[in-house]
């Protein structure tokens, strides 16, 4: 199996010895970051968050004289005779110097976004590329250095109040962001983006990379508590006050748009949030816990992710329900209570106080699949554990397993079980989800068995239900210590049921997963194949350009404007996300040119593969520091 080195391997990249090159700022430890959303903080990197410093081998106690310790990042501890004993002593790196393993070393790592820039001591500093020896480098076309590009415009445009979303600019110069779009998935892609800046900073130890999932999980911790409700996250929030560009992502006669005061102004969040973006922020989250080396921010995951696991672990009596089915030629309606579990109550979105249930849909009374519950987070494994406490219809529903909401909830247990793992005060909380997850966990992993995929022969619609399975699916390989159920997700889920249906797709995220949790899941050659294209994404702007691929690929004569044959990573349809889209597409249907996507599809493969060190660093010795305009 494919396995990362540890990062101090990685990270440990001569750059030139100690003293400040011409022209840089002498290290950047002391200067001010900027936030993803480009507000100021205070610069402060691992362990200057308040909460508990954090160490590679928590050296807070009694120490030898000599032995030695990173405080974090930027400063080390050596244990020195004080006269009264040994004791700790603390000292910051020097310029271009930073505290890996145990002590301060010479290294190249990314402490800043290229083009970013700053004003420090009166002076205007520009991030820029630079070398071993501290010399300008020009950015290459490579695999890094694309990576580093995309950061860039992620940083500089796609961030709506620090949440990932498309921008639509004034012209296709490109300089002017006139509003934001898509944030309705906003959620989903600032997990994957989280997961991706979680894997770079395990990969190089980048102080940028470091300072940024910590940003960003403040972000992702706030999704949840604008909501007031335990357990209910929201899709993205904005101030009402400032930006015009948030404002007006607020639609004052959209019911899931809730208005409120929240950071001490005006403020909305989106609400009716789906699955998938609870899936795509705890498998960013599932990372950064690892990622992070900040205690503080550690806590706030465990806030998320325990919270979350509570609610659904809870068996709620004689809910208030008003429940709509068809029976006897015609729809009934009626007000009820169910017991339910595997969800979250959100007060807010209830009818009169009652959780709204339509069985089916109105023009498919048989359709359960499709049934709607409103009022609540669902996460039902099997459907008809509520839908089945309907009158008359009830006692006549099949079964309805639900393979991706099985996943999920099986990694948000397993997450929870995660991060309280020896953690003091989270006792009682991880007992009772425990015992829970064990005994529900046989059915929930017979249930997973059934995954299926039926839109093949339906032209690949629905195909971003494979990528929301994924996400909980690579939470659960990477992180469960039980090495039965692990082999039965390997061989019986991913391997007997998932795999087959994007074999040969190109889909680096798809066959990342496959290549770093199981031996054998798919062939060296497939795997490098799909490298080989991930090399070829767009780089930034990834613009929703005019694509005509007929003549190029093969036509699909029962799929209109569809191939018969995957297209080219390079010559794809530019889409938000393009792991969540089928790859048979051949030209584009929402052109818009001043509509630009955001990358963080490619950084989250990119530096996924890094990670597990699928693909080698193409921009080796390099690193983005600041220089003086």
């Amino acid at each position: 199996m494919l396995r990362a080195a540890p990062w101090v391997v990685l990270s440990l990249i001569a750059c030139g010895g100690s003293e400040p090159a011409p022209g840089l700022d002498g290290g950047g430890h002391d200067g001010a970051a900027e936030r993803p959303d480009g507000a100021a903080s205070d610069g402060g990197g691992p362990g200057d968050d308040g909460g508990p410093v954090s160490t590679e081998d928590g050296a807070t106690g009694p120490c030898a004289v000599g032995a030695r310790a990173c405080r974090d990042l930027d400063s080390e501890r050596v244990c020195e005779d004080a006269g009264s004993g040994p004791a700790w002593v603390d000292a910051a790196c020097a310029d271009f110097e930073y505290c890996l393993d145990d002590r301060c070393v010479p290294a190249c790592l990314d402490e800043c976004v290229l083009g970013e820039t700053r004003t420090r001591g009166g002076a205007r500093e520009t991030c820029r590329l630079v070398g071993a020896d501290g010399g300008a480098r020009t950015p290459s076309d490579g695999a890094h250095d694309r990576a580093r590009d995309h950061l860039a415009w992620i940083r500089r445009h796609h961030l709506a109040n620090g949440y990932v979303a498309d921008a639509v600019f004034a012209d296709t110069t490109y300089r002017d962001v006139t509003a934001y779009a898509g944030t309705v998935d906003a959620a989903e892609w600032t997990g994957a983006y989280l997961a991706a800046e979680s894997f770079r900073a395990l990969a190089t130890r980048s102080p940028d990379a470091l300072r940024n999932v910590d940003a960003i999980i403040e972000r992702v911790h706030e999704l949840f508590e604008i909501t007031g409700v335990p357990g209910s996250m929201a899709r993205i929030w904005a101030p009402l006050d400032g930006d015009p560009r948030l404002a007006a992502l607020y639609d004052e006669g959209d019911w899931s748009h809730v208005p409120t005061t929240y950071q001490g102004g005006r403020a909305f969040y989106h609400a009716w949030t789906s699955r998938d973006m609870y899936a795509g922020v705890a498998m960013g989250l599932g990372v950064a816990y690892e990622a992070t080396t900040s205690e503080a921010h550690r806590e706030r995951i465990r806030d998320v992710i325990v919270t979350l696991a509570t609610e659904l672990a809870t068996l709620r009596r004689a809910v208030p329900v008003r429940i709509r089915y068809h029976a006897f030629g015609s729809w009934q309606q009626t007000d009820l209570t169910f017991d339910m579990q595997h969800v979250v109550l959100v007060p807010n979105e209830m009818i009169d106080g009652r959780v709204f249930i339509q069985v089916g849909t109105d023009a498919s009374p048989s359709n359960y699949d499709a049934s709607e519950l409103r009022g609540v987070r669902e996460f039902l494994p099997n459907m008809t554990t509520v839908l089945g406490q309907t009158p008359v219809v009830g006692r006549l529903l099949p079964a309805i397993p639900r393979p991706g909401s099985a996943l999920m909830l099986a990694s948000f247990m397993e997450l929870a079980l995660h991060v309280t793992r020896g953690v003091p005060g989270r006792e009682a909380q991880r007992e009772m989800i425990r015992a829970h997850y064990e005994a529900a966990r046989p059915e929930w992993l017979g249930i997973m068995r059934q995954y299926a995929y039926h839109n093949e022969s339906e032209c690949w619609s629905q195909y971003f239900g494979m990528t929301i399975a994924h996400h909980p699916l690579f939470t659960l390989l990477r992180i469960t210590e039980d090495a039965a159920f692990r082999d039965e997700l390997l061989r019986n889920v991913l391997g007997a049921r998932m795999r087959s249906h994007v074999t040969g797709h190109a889909n680096a995220y798809f066959d990342f997963i496959a290549a770093t949790q199981g031996e054998g899941l798919i062939p060296r050659a497939e795997l490098d194949a799909s490298v080989a294209q991930l090399l070829g994404f767009v780089a930034p702007p990834k613009a929703a350009l005019p694509i005509d691929n007929r003549g190029r690929y093969p036509a699909n004569a029962e799929c209109p404007g569809q191939s018969t044959s995957p297209v080219a990573v390079s010559d794809r349809v530019r889409r938000d996300f393009i792991w969540q889209h089928h790859p048979f597409q051949l030209v584009a249907i929402d052109v818009n040119p001043r509509h630009v996507y955001p990358g963080a599809d490619y950084l989250l493969a990119y530096w996924m593969g890094r990670h597990y060190e699928l693909l080698a660093d193409d921009a080796p010795n390099t690193c983005a520091r600041w220089a003086a305009d």
